[in-house]
């Protein structure tokens, strides 16, 4: 139980770590192919295209082979995708090549998400109580050290494409070292799909609001390096203080919200933490409008980061828990729905933000999701997981 429950939750900082190593270059792919905010918004809708494509074939592979041998085989292929992201970046690849490698990037992880979460699932049901926040939260540990490690190498004036390399070669040590505890399928419980069914009305609620919420955590997540550089025109020593910001705030959160979720219930924390990401992001997006300027200006904007990061903790945690105990389907099959419908969110969010930016500003498009993530108010996990 415990080597399970150390694999999948390594498997969880491996996610983390490449991811960040991602995101926190978004700013310096800009910079490196001068796009404006529309192009690098054409660019990124590359990730949504490879997982749509995993979407089409995630449920029947996770069929055949269940989560355990599908997550060996997700990692591999994701920690490929981020090698050729760094190839990409060392090169510095026509635009073709850099749409392949991001569609690549977006499909495995995608795959990688599902497997994952699946996992997580598991173990949790051999443990009886709530740990997803826990395995959510070594995923923000180690957005949190990539967001660091970013920091000191923009400080060192390390290329992005040798940290990204670094990041690789440090997570398939890991990968390489974890797979063999990861845990069986059949020892949690009926998790393994028998083919796809259609989500009742109760899980596609929480789909729609798993688009919404990890749309948000994409979209802030690649942005507010861009969001510092032009809007806040911060100097590149404090370029990744909201990155760093949204992610410390967020292993913070995840770390305490089990908790707080045996205590209060669910309802009450998805619906307290969706306005806190509300509150968070209207108080960052609004400190260039504010009569301030430097220091105060950028440490505003990243108190505000810092809350929104803190509400995002434990939402998306909340709803694989919730995902994982509906009776409506198995396990592994609303993982898969809810998790592409998430993944779809954290890769559409960018896009659309460079899309919306380039016609409006960076901040009105960014305060688009203050508005939806409200729309979360309306979901009631607990009547979901009770349905008969």
């Amino acid at each position: 139980m415990t080597r399970s429950r150390v694999a999948v939750a390594g498997y969880f900082a491996i996610l983390g770590f490449v991811c960040a190593s991602w995101v926190s270059s978004i700013d310096d792919l800009k910079v490196l192919l001068g796009l404006n905010a529309s192009e690098l918004g054409w660019l990124l809708i590359s990730g949504p295209c490879g997982n749509l494509v995993s979407f089409t074939f995630a449920s029947a592979f996770f069929a055949r082979i269940g989560s355990r041998r599908g997550l060996i085989l997700a990692a591999s292929a994701y920690l490929a995708a981020g090698l050729g992201v760094a190839a990409c970046f060392l090169f510095r690849a026509p635009l073709p090549i850099w749409c392949g490698t991001i569609a690549a990037f977006g499909c495995c992880g995608n795959l990688f998400n599902i497997a994952v979460n699946t996992q997580g699932g598991i173990v949790e049901k051999q443990v009886g109580r709530s740990i997803m926040n826990s395995f959510h939260g070594m995923f923000s540990v180690t957005c949190f050290s990539g967001g660091i490690l970013a920091l000191g190498a923009t400080l060192l004036a390390v290329p992005a494409g040798f940290r990204i390399g670094l990041t690789i070669a440090l997570a398939s040590v890991a990968h390489l070292v974890l797979a063999r505890h990861l845990p069986d399928d059949g020892t949690g419980g009926p998790l393994t799909a028998k083919g796809w069914r259609r989500p009742d009305r109760a899980l596609f609620a929480l789909g729609l609001a798993a688009l919404v919420i990890m749309g948000c955590e994409g979209a802030v997540s690649d942005w507010v390096g861009v969001f510092y550089r032009d809007s806040l025109s911060a100097p590149v020593t404090r370029v990744k203080w909201g990155f760093c910001a949204v992610m410390g705030a967020m292993t913070v959160g995840r770390f305490v919200t089990d908790r707080l979720v045996m205590r209060w219930g669910a309802k009450r924390i998805l619906h307290a933490y969706c306005g806190l990401v509300s509150l968070g992001l209207a108080l960052a997006l609004a400190a260039p409008y504010l009569a301030l300027t430097g220091l105060a200006l950028h440490l505003t904007a990243t108190m505000g980061f810092a809350v929104t990061g803190f509400g995002i903790s434990a939402l998306v945690p909340i709803l694989y828990s919730k995902a994982n105990r509906t009776p409506s389907m198995p396990a592994a099959s609303a993982i898969t729905f809810l998790g592409s419908m998430g993944f779809l969110g954290y890769f559409m969010g960018p896009p659309l933000i460079g899309h919306l930016a380039e016609l409006t500003s960076l901040s009105v498009a960014l305060g688009l999701f203050a508005a939806l993530i409200l729309g979360c108010l309306l979901i009631d996990p607990e009547a979901e997981e009770g349905r008969p």
